[in-house]
């Protein structure tokens, strides 16, 4: 990676401490209360720590992870750290936070690093990627190992730069959690209309009639073939519903995240869409509604042949709201551990069917602002993305450096007294070059070319195998079309090595996508079946003269880097 000539690259051990103990001399009397935090603390979303802990010195000192104010936390296990937990811990009390130990503490030499800019650092997809790479242990339990963290090599500006780094990528951030902001606003406004229109779920101070879910439905528990993994079983055309998907989807969900081969499929419980299904384990009482035809597993219960007076939307989000305001009041007892026998004497009220039917309107009115949002959500997290990749780069703060360089200058010789100090080695560099104005007719990528380099090895292969397939574009939600390209000899010979199946092949797509190396697109199908035009997922190549995304980040980065120096901002006297 190429970078900026004020920039240095130096491992995470020489300008953090990684993993430090807590002397037992600094260790405070047992009685002394202190912040503790459990890896559900932090917001994986936001990255800050939501439901910080009190505890006493003596109920943590042992057998946890300790750290001060402004370490960085670092969530080292499957599905955490993918997840991109982390965080900076804030105020602690009395000065010493303790927590879970699945996180690496990383503690900064601040007079080289700032903790935020290292925290967007280790958040990166593209070093979580490399993290992944890196597990040691089996199944559920592995672990990004601290030999990983020791080797790892860090792009440095100085401070000055660091902190406008981080001023552009908190800016993004703030835009995403508006987003976020608006998509609680959406859920608040739908339970209000709930309650106009039916009143309180738990005391049905209206006088519905209440009907026992088993009375009104066939209730159905899924099933999962076995052996699990078997690729006989998985991997094939036919949709299975997981938790995730209804975490991801809200009410109406799509099942895409795992697939059974119509063999797999025989040995599952298939549900036709329209269906509620509902989570007995993992999140149990969450409740959706299928969009398509799906397989569901044991960890989830079906409702066939609803009643007449009973609408799958009403009753859905009925029983979401029962398991949040039983959750809310800490009763517990109706969504936990559910077998078939207490979903079936779950009782709801039951309205007349034209109150259900206005809700239901609601309902759908709602989902396609949502649909709009999470359009344009993605959008922004695309040039999130990139905006990230070329912050680490240095492009995102190219025009800032070049009215800044007298301030760089002292800052980079400041910085590298100190490393050299550590006893970091450093590298001559040349003087910063002046910027200049790339050409337009001339797209210039170093971000994307570094991001080549930053690929696991299949997602390398799964680019050049889908670069060279001659069918384009590829329908990834078809599933004949996508069974074609993932078996056509050429795709099969380069994949055969990583026993990959189709579903972590077109997830493979997904990043490619996201990190701007190909291209997706929404494309219309007419579904023979009903006669419809489907709107289904699909990937191409990159065009030759293609820069569209980087169009994007140049300008939301031009936005992000404010007036030069003495242009008055627009709409300033």
């Amino acid at each position: 990676m190429k970078l900026p000539n004020s920039w240095v690259e130096v491992r995470l051990d020489e300008i953090c401490t990684l993993n430090p103990r807590l002397p037992i001399a600094d260790r405070p009397d047992e009685s002394t209360s202190v912040s503790f935090f459990p890896m559900s603390a932090v917001d994986e979303l936001s990255g800050t720590v939501t439901k910080p802990e009190v505890r006493t010195s003596g109920e943590v000192a042992k057998g946890y992870t300790s750290f001060r104010e402004r370490d960085v936390l670092f969530a080292k296990v499957t599905p955490c750290m993918e997840n991109g937990k982390a965080a900076i811990a804030g105020k602690l009390m009395n000065d010493l936070g303790f927590g879970s130990t699945e996180f690496h503490v990383l503690r900064p030499n601040t007079m080289a690093v700032l903790p935020e800019y290292l925290f967007h650092f280790i958040r990166q997809q593209t070093f979580r990627n490399r993290a992944a790479s890196a597990f040691v242990g089996t199944g559920g339990l592995q672990r990004v190992p601290p030999e990983f963290l020791r080797r790892v090599k860090l792009p440095l500006p100085t401070i000055p730069e660091q902190h406008r780094i981080v001023d552009v990528l908190q800016q993004a951030s703030a835009v995403g959690s508006r987003r976020t902001k608006t998509e609680d606003t959406i859920q608040s406004l739908a339970r209000e209309h709930y309650a106009n229109l039916f009143g309180d779920v738990l005391r049905n101070d209206k006088g519905w009639p209440l009907r026992k879910i088993g009375n009104f439905s066939e209730l159905v528990r899924g099933s999962s073939p076995r052996p699990q993994g078997d690729p006989r079983l998985f991997g094939g055309p036919v949709p299975r519903l997981m938790v995730s998907d209804l975490t991801r989807d809200g009410l109406w969900v799509n099942a895409t995240t795992d697939s059974l081969t119509v063999e797999g499929a025989k040995a599952s419980r298939p549900m036709p869409a329209l269906s509620v299904v509902m989570a007995v384990s993992g999140a149990p009482g969450m409740t959706a509604i299928l969009n398509h035809d799906a397989c569901i597993h044991d960890g989830f219960v079906g409702l066939r042949d609803l009643d007449a007076g009973l609408l799958p939307e009403f009753v859905a989000f009925t029983l979401n709201l029962l398991r949040a305001k039983n959750d809310q009041q800490a009763v517990g007892a109706v969504f936990r551990n559910l077998t078939s026998d207490q979903v079936k004497a779950i009782a709801i009220s039951v309205p007349p069917l034209d109150l259900q039917k206005l809700f239901r309107t609601f309902l759908l009115q709602v989902q396609a602002i949502r649909r709009d949002i999470a359009k344009s959500t993605e959008i922004l997290r695309q040039l999130s993305l990139a905006l990230t990749v070329d912050a680490f780069s240095g492009d995102a703060t190219a025009n800032w450096r070049g009215r800044h360089q007298a301030e760089i200058a002292a800052a980079v010789e400041a910085r590298d007294t100190l490393l050299r100090q550590s006893g970091a080695k450093l590298t001559n560099r040349a003087p910063e070059p002046a910027p200049t104005t790339p050409t337009p007719t001339t797209p210039h990528r170093p971000a994307r070319q570094w991001l080549m380099g930053e690929l696991s090895d299949f997602q390398r292969e799964v680019l050049t195998a889908f670069s060279a397939y001659p069918d384009q574009p590829l329908l990834a939600e078809d599933a004949d079309v996508f069974t074609r390209f993932c078996d056509e000899p050429d795709v099969a010979a380069r994949l055969a090595a990583f026993d990959a199946s189709p579903n972590h092949i077109r997830r493979t797509l997904s990043q490619l996508a996201a990190l701007g190396l190909i291209a997706k697109l929404t494309l219309p199908k007419l579904n023979p079946a009903t006669g419809e035009r489907d709107y289904l997922k699909a990937f191409r190549p990159l065009r030759g003269d293609e820069n569209t995304q980087a169009a994007d980040v140049t300008a939301m980065r031009r936005a992000l880097d404010g007036p030069a120096p003495g242009t008055a901002a627009e709409g300033s006297a």
